[in-house]
């Protein structure tokens, strides 16, 4: 499942992506641990985070374009 979600620059293009889709946006305590949001048993949104602790965005664009 993960091999469909792309990663985007930045958490306020994630936060839009969100808003767009309907999922709440993970309070800043979850943020730092990772979050994922699935759909459906789809997973849609992940926030994964390196080993140097700096996150990365995910989304499944298909979403958009079924909503």
């Amino acid at each position: 499942m993960e091999k469909m979600l792309t990663e985007i620059n930045g958490y306020s293009l994630f936060h839009e992506y969100l808003n767009v889709v309907g999922i709440a946006s993970p309070s800043p305590a979850r943020l730092s641990k990772g979050w994922e949001h699935r759909k459906s048993n789809r997973l849609v949104a992940q926030i994964r985070i390196d080993p140097q602790g700096n996150p990365h965005y995910y989304i499944d664009a298909r979403v958009i374009s079924v909503n």
